[in-house]
């Protein structure tokens, strides 16, 4: 099923991985491809910029095995491409 059109929650339960974790994938890879498109960049040629196989960036920009797709290539692709990152924590809210 394409990722455009898949209910996060279902596909979170699906591969058995937090839905907020699935969510902060997703967004940081909407964001990994728009700033590609937007500096008129090849998968290939950032594949290159950060020792990677043109397949593997393909691969994460279709999100597939989103769950094996470690936060520390997400952010390494983004700063590739000129991003900055922070983490923050905040203690979440009681359920």
């Amino acid at each position: 099923m394409p990722w455009k059109t898949i209910d996060l929650d279902k596909w979170a339960e699906e591969l058995g991985v937090d839905i907020d974790e699935l969510r902060q994938k997703n967004r940081l890879i909407e964001t990994l491809v728009k700033t590609r498109n937007k500096l008129g960049l090849s998968q290939a040629q950032l594949a290159s910029l950060v020792g990677v196989s043109q397949s593997r960036i393909a691969q994460i920009e279709n999100r597939v095995k989103i769950g094996n797709i470690s936060f520390d290539v997400l952010l390494r692709l983004l700063h590739a491409l000129g991003h900055e990152y922070r983490i923050i924590t905040r203690r979440a809210a009681a359920r």
